[in-house]
């Protein structure tokens, strides 16, 4: 099989035996590939792979592709663009909890470079604002539903203050079914949907809405996209914004 080479963003590890891991990557040239990666653990350079491998690293790899768009082998991988994300307690739990959701939502095994681009920018993103870093995630998920397909309608007013995500769209009144934003998260999402990272501090939530806001936006989420349930990593993410 052919060496291949792709610029690649790390979404998920899984441990493989004594000392090698799955590698989950989505590739700007080959959408999602997964990899394993032998001598990921141990002493010597050459044994020391996950490292490259934390949520949202951008690395160069050269790998061997499987067959059919099964398990490829990893034998080269480089950082990409350095990052300071996962020396930030904060930057790092946001990272895990990206990583996860891209992870579920990203199954494409073809190249999207408009996606690919966008989450590269937003990583570099995450990693260069210092204000307002408690809101990226919220700001992500609400872009990121723009490339999957979901993206919200219409717009938040005091004449459509409701947002209907089973139908996608903001509404004037209460819909009769429970899959809606109240008021006051559906302005939030309206916010959201306008706020660029680098203003993400302008986003004035508290500790209660910003996870009554989360939690709605992973319900819309779950709705159109059954892969996208029970994000293992949420706990973590609560917990370093409760401390």
């Amino acid at each position: 099989m052919m060496l291949q080479k792709a610029k690649s963003i790390a979404l998920h590890t899984v441990k493989y035996g004594e000392n090698s891991l799955v590698a989950y990557l989505y590739t700007k040239d080959f959408g999602r590939v997964s990899l394993m990666v032998n001598s990921a653990y141990g002493k010597g350079k050459s044994g020391r792979k996950a490292i490259y491998f934390h949520p949202l690293s951008i690395v160069d790899v050269v790998f061997y592709p499987g067959k059919n768009h099964g398990m490829g082998r990893l034998k080269e991988v480089s950082v990409s663009h350095p990052l300071a994300i996962h020396l930030n307690p904060i930057k790092s739990a946001i990272a895990i909890f990206l990583g996860e959701i891209i992870y579920r939502a990203v199954r494409e095994e073809e190249s999207n470079l408009s996606l690919f681009s966008f989450i590269d920018a937003s990583i570099l993103s995450l990693d260069a604002i210092d204000n307002g870093i408690s809101n990226f995630h919220l700001l992500f998920l609400a872009q990121l539903s723009k490339y999957l397909g979901f993206f919200p309608s219409g717009n938040h007013s005091t004449l459509t203050p409701y947002f209907d995500y089973k139908n996608g769209q903001f509404v004037p009144v209460q819909p009769s079914h429970p899959l809606f934003f109240s008021r006051e998260l559906s302005e939030i999402l309206s916010k959201t949907l306008i706020t660029n990272y680098t203003n993400a501090g302008s986003l004035m939530l508290n500790g209660k809405q910003r996870n009554a806001f989360l939690s709605a936006m992973l319900s819309y989420y779950t709705f159109h996209m059954e892969s996208v349930q029970s994000i293992k990593s949420l706990s973590v993410l609560n917990q370093v914004f409760e401390d």
